[in-house]
């Protein structure tokens, strides 16, 4: 009986610790899922969506857009891009426009010109940045694009196509398992790879037993159960536009393994793991991983069978990432087996406007949307596009909202991504759920996530950077150069010992295309001449992308379109027509009164302009600031202070822009100066010095030539696009059907709230009614976009 005891006390002892090998297995098998899941996802990732003014274009208008580039994790404006590459392509991928655009506080606008280089057909509008380069998901904006060519395309008809249906039937998880019921989600598309709406089917077996129904919705998208057996073979029968279709199930039942079934009720989302009982001797106490994670966040829960054919985990919505949650089962070799992607609403902040008011005034509408959700210390930026309500040119697939919280979590292309998100009901989040059933595996590979780190080959770009190369011929031991002020950038000095360096670099560059960058060395005797460097930009040229996500075409080929026949179309070509400013001929005492009275508005201190007598009569800025603004000046050890009368020393500020480095004074060259205000009365109340303040105001690229060259000037071979004003186009008439079909009203890229939340658009009084297509960003988090009808006659 004692020997008896202390066996079965061995026994349980044995178990424990095989109980507890295999915890702590389980335990490491989920801190390496996780380890290589934070390391893939550990660096910096950004999203970047593209408001289109439309999507169907005629030739000689003007795609207007604004760029959103937000951080993916939190879905806030990004702080810290600056570089962001758009392009237009051809269907043979053929570049036709190309632009690098300046990004501030997440936001980017401009046009492009559908010019000569453009004929009738559909074309691929591209946004990315260097940086998304390195990531295998769609961080990057894609979108098809219809152009057409009036002068060649003279008709559109309707286009008649054959009805056909192509079918795919997707399980829930990735496969069948036998003897246990499955969903299968339904995706039935035409000729033309678009949903076709509102059918019904019917599952049956080998003896046309009726096994079970189903109805797509109005994107061709469904599911069924099936309680699916080795064996057996089903077929699925539709019935479109009077014509019936067959279509055999030929998805492979597995015999044995798991599979997975997920429902949300109420603020859960319900996950039932099942085997079947052939299974439960290959699966039973076998450490399964099933991880749960949005592209940051992970978390991982251990899975073991034991008697129960079902395991249940439930999850709290408000407890888990807003938007796309993939959830992946890992077998006892952390290999994946399973996938089943899931939207979560909850947490998505979206903000409505709250009133409409419009007042007329001569031959112009003033609009005013209020949006009292919205902190106006916050950053925000709306776009808008208006529209003759019986608009035909904007089909768009997807929102902002659709394309910053969907699209970059799938591996396919989503028709009508925005159905889900505009006017979201129960129903519609349904219709998600079966969608994303559909979807298969995330864009989130783990076959990418396991393989060793290549490392990132993409530099992350903000604006440009310089590399001056210094002459070897013609150095001196130590030189100092100037670097002058660029697209309001201030000019900056560098100084290089050349016994060490053969080169300096200049770091975020904002050189917009009509600019050039001036370079000058500070010689010997103090003075400026040409820098005769040889000068490197990075970037110098926008890369190519040649994106791998799959693009659908907007589609409204299916409507009835108005002839362009004798429509005598006009589209004046306002972006190379400017209207001069009125033109004043004065004398040069003249021109200088005139320009001291001016810039003095508004500021406390005296102004004084620099002219051409100025700059040939002063050798140095200090002896202008003597004579001419009357401070004193005194040089200890060859530097050079400027003084009041009193002894006191003022407070010097370049381009608004406190100076601490006095030695300006000596190195800026009278040539590079604008004017200068001398603020004597404000003695404390920002310089903190008795000597009061002297604001130096800089003009590098104005300046008249004084036959003495003192700079040498550059044009990069890659520049920022200047921002172009959207002209809206001529119409011979404004109540046509062509007008209505086609017609651009306006475009407003970046508007912004007042402080009661109001946004203004002045717009042309129009003869039609309107559609104003509203998307934008706001309170650090927040998304904006409404399609509002309206009539304003």
């Amino acid at each position: 009986m004692k020997n008896s005891t202390r066996f079965r006390i061995s026994k349980l002892f044995i178990l424990l610790i095989f109980l507890s090998s295999l915890s702590l297995n389980a335990q490491d098998k989920a801190k390496e899922i996780v380890t290589q899941y934070q390391d893939y996802t550990s660096d910096a990732r950004e999203v970047v969506y593209v408001h289109l003014n439309k999507s169907a274009y005629i030739k000689g208008e003007a795609i207007g857009f604004t760029a959103y580039v937000l951080d993916k994790k939190d879905k806030k404006p990004s702080k810290v891009t600056t570089n962001l590459y758009v392009s237009i392509e051809d269907e043979n991928n053929n570049v036709l426009k190309q632009k690098l655009l300046k990004v501030e506080n997440g936001v980017a606008a401009n046009i492009i010109k559908i010019d000569s280089s453009f004929s009738s057909g559909y074309y691929t509008f591209k946004a990315y940045t260097n940086w998304m380069k390195n990531f295998n998901e769609q961080n990057y904006f894609v979108e098809s694009v219809k152009v057409i060519d009036p002068k060649t395309e003279k008709t559109i008809i309707t286009e008649s196509v054959k009805n056909s249906i192509d079918a795919q039937f997707l399980p829930e998880g990735g496969h069948l398992l036998n003897g246990v019921v499955n969903n299968v989600g339904v995706v039935l598309k035409d000729y033309k790879g678009y949903g076709v709406q509102s059918v019904k089917g019917e599952v049956v077996d080998q003896d046309n037993n009726l096994i079970t129904e189903f109805a797509v919705n109005e994107l061709g998208i469904g599911k069924f159960p099936l309680l699916a057996e080795i064996g057996k073979s089903y077929k699925v029968n539709i019935k479109y536009l009077n014509k019936d279709y067959s279509f055999d199930f030929n998805e492979q039942v597995e015999p044995l393994g798991v599979t997975l079934s997920l429902v949300k009720h109420r603020n859960k989302a319900i996950v039932a793991l099942m085997t079947n009982k052939e299974s439960l001797d290959l699966v039973k106490g076998k450490p399964y991983q099933m991880t749960i994670h949005n592209g940051d966040n992970i978390d991982v829960t251990e899975i073991v069978f034991n008697e129960d054919l079902t395991i249940m985990k439930a999850f709290e919505l408000d407890n888990i990432a807003a938007g796309v949650n993939v959830l992946t089962l890992f077998n006892e070799n952390n290999e994946p087996i399973i996938e089943r992607l899931f939207f979560n609403y909850n947490g998505i902040d979206i903000i409505a406007s709250n009133e409409l008011s419009a007042v007329k005034a001569n031959d112009s509408i003033t609009m005013k949307l209020n949006f009292k959700q919205v902190n106006p210390l916050l950053i925000n930026n709306m776009s808008v596009s208006v529209l003759p309500q019986e608009t035909s040119s904007y089909y768009r697939h997807h929102n902002i909202l659709s394309y910053t919280y969907l699209q970059p979590y799938v591996n396919g292309v989503v028709e009508n991504a925005k159905y889900y998100f505009s006017d979201i009901t129960e129903e519609k989040k349904v219709a998600l759920d079966n969608l994303l059933i559909t979807q298969g595996w995330s864009s989130y590979d783990w076959n990418t996530i396991f393989a060793p780190n290549p490392g990132l080959t993409h530099t992350f770009e903000q604006g440009i950077t310089l590399r001056a190369n210094i002459n070897a011929q013609s150095r001196d031991k130590e030189e100092t150069y100037l670097v002058h002020a660029v697209s309001n950038q201030d000019p900056q000095f560098y100084e290089v010992d050349n016994d060490i360096s053969k080169a300096f670099t200049v770091e975020n560059v904002f050189l917009n295309e009509d600019d050039k960058l001036y370079l000058s060395k500070v010689n010997k005797n103090n003075e400026l001449e040409p820098a005769k460097l040889y000068l490197q930009s990075f970037p110098s040229k926008i890369p190519s992308f040649q994106t791998n996500a799959g693009i659908i075409k907007p589609k409204w080929d299916y409507e009835t379109y108005a002839g362009l026949t004798n429509t005598n179309i006009s589209f004046l070509n306002l972006n190379e027509t400017q209207q001069l400013d009125e033109v004043l001929v004065k004398t040069k005492a003249g021109r200088k009164e005139l320009r001291t009275r001016e810039l003095s508005q508004g500021r406390s201190g005296r102004v004084h302009v620099v002219d051409e007598d100025d700059v040939i009569q002063f050798q140095t800025f200090a002896d202008f600031l003597v004579f001419r603004a009357g401070l004193t000046k005194r040089t200890v050890n060859g530097t050079t202070t400027i003084t009041t009368f009193s002894g006191g020393v003022p407070v010097i500020f370049l381009d608004d822009m406190r100076v601490l480095d006095r030695s300006i004074i000596d190195n800026l060259p009278l040539l590079y100066v604008d004017f200068v205000e001398v603020d004597r009365r404000d003695i404390s109340r920002t310089s903190n010095s008795s000597g009061g303040i002297v604001k130096i105001y800089t003009d590098f690229k104005n300046r008249p030539s004084n036959n003495v060259k003192t700079t040498q000037d550059y044009e990069l071979p890659l520049a920022f696009s200047t921002k172009k004003k959207f002209y809206v186009p001529n119409y011979k008439y404004y109540n046509d059907d062509f007008f209505k079909g086609y017609g651009t009203i306006d475009w407003k890229p970046e508007l912004t709230t007042d402080a009661n939340g109001n946004v203004t658009l002045k717009i042309a009084q129009p003869e039609v009614p309107i559609t104003l297509f509203i998307e934008g960003i706001a309170n650090d988090g927040s998304f904006i976009f409404e399609e509002k009808s309206i009539s304003l006659n």
